[in-house]
């Protein structure tokens, strides 16, 4: 029987999909996140749950890897996209091609993954959730479309491809995986705490864009409240506490702080991630309204961005592409302010959680009132000459 590594655990949910008895559940754990939970009386020792657990395997070492800046060509999609629309060509290739895209979805402030196969649906996967994504039963899905020969994009973060490709047991040629450049991933039910406070300014409210370039451009810096009627109330980082705390790195699953795969070694066909630091390459390529970092891990990853129409690409060092994204180097820093912030969200409601931060993180929303006042245009000069204002 498996013993659970609540240090290490990613919740991928591999176990409770392989297990045959189907006697593991995902259950609540600390801050709320899935842990799995084994039925002792149904348990038949088999042992499936330790042997397709990415935690107790070897991490992939690519043999070669190429790094791209990748921009769409399409402006309407740049500009919607939260990077440079990377995804959007890659998954739209793979749809023209009568195949099928695993993506991650937002219902009613609910994040899921789900399967798309018209292009209809695509606009649904795009954009950041900044949340960990149940993945339910996806993976048999998964298994059922490649036995029928159908070409698969499969996109999460780097330990949930590792937990597919463990459940699968075998290469298909016929699965492409992408895995993201991932700081770490937030509670869904911490998340929910926080749309409660929310829904007491905007009972209308039904979903979050964490990321939105109409008003801070190619940045963290603001997102959107979309309304039942499809308006849409913009917020700045620093007015939203739980996207502040995101970003600070306080709320992450305990595991993403140990994180493997928070380097090189990447478990998918392809690595997308935002490039930050590419203005200071002087590419021939306008980055003013987000470009994104593409790596191709294996043959092929490259196959399938050399058939991506819509998607401009300039081939850059490998070091370029690293060295403005920490997350491909080592796994976001474990502060002691977790702590505190487990211990609110244990004893306090969103919209107490909500006052204790305006009051109490006075210089965090105070810097960001200043960033909010400077011109996007003004910190792009800054990024060209090598600053990091977002």
């Amino acid at each position: 029987m498996m013993t659970i590594d609540y240090e290490h655990c990613t919740g991928c949910e591999t176990c409770a999909q392989r297990c045959p008895k189907q006697c593991i559940t995902m259950v609540q754990g600390e801050f709320d996140f899935l842990y799995p939970e084994i039925d002792k009386e149904r348990c038949i020792d088999c042992h499936l749950c330790e042997k397709v657990c990415p935690i107790n395997k070897d991490k992939p070492s690519p043999a070669a890897q190429h790094a791209f800046a990748a921009i769409h060509t399409d402006q309407a999609i740049l500009k919607n996209s939260t990077s440079g629309g990377a995804f959007t060509g890659l998954a739209s290739a793979v749809l023209k091609g009568n195949g099928v895209v695993y993506g991650v979805k937002m219902d009613d402030f609910i994040v899921h993954h789900v399967r798309i196969d018209v292009m209809d649906d695509l606009q649904s996967l795009c954009g950041s959730k900044y949340l960990q994504s149940r993945i339910g039963t996806i993976f048999n899905v998964v298994k059922e479309d490649l036995k029928d020969g159908k070409q698969v994009l499969f996109t999460g973060t780097p330990c949930q491809i590792a937990g597919l490709k463990s459940f699968l047991g075998e290469e298909y040629e016929n699965l492409i995986t992408v895995d993201i450049v991932c700081h770490g991933v937030g509670s869904q039910d911490y998340f929910n705490k926080f749309v409660t406070a929310l829904k007491n300014r905007y009972p209308d409210a039904r979903e979050i864009q964490f990321r939105s370039k109409k008003y801070t451009g190619w940045s963290c810096s603001s997102g959107v409240t979309v309304m039942n009627d499809g308006s849409k109330k913009p917020f700045y980082y620093h007015e939203n506490y739980y996207y502040q705390f995101f970003l600070q790195g306080d709320i992450y699953r305990k595991s993403c702080y140990t994180c493997k795969y928070a380097n090189l070694d990447r478990p998918g066909d392809l690595t997308l991630g935002d490039f930050w630091g590419v203005e200071k390459l002087k590419l021939p390529l306008n980055t003013y309204n987000g470009c994104s970092l593409v790596i191709v891990n294996s043959e092929k990853g490259r196959k399938l961005l050399e058939q991506t129409e819509n998607l401009a690409i300039e081939a850059v060092a490998l070091e370029a592409a690293v060295e403005r994204n920490e997350q491909l180097t080592h796994p976001s820093p474990l502060r002691e302010r977790r702590t505190q912030r487990l211990q609110e969200y244990k004893t306090k409601t969103g919209a107490e959680i909500e006052a204790l931060y305006f009051r109490n993180d006075r210089m965090s929303v105070l810097k960001g009132t200043i960033k909010k006042m400077i011109p996007y245009r003004v910190k792009v000069l800054i990024r060209r000459g090598g600053g990091m204002i977002h």
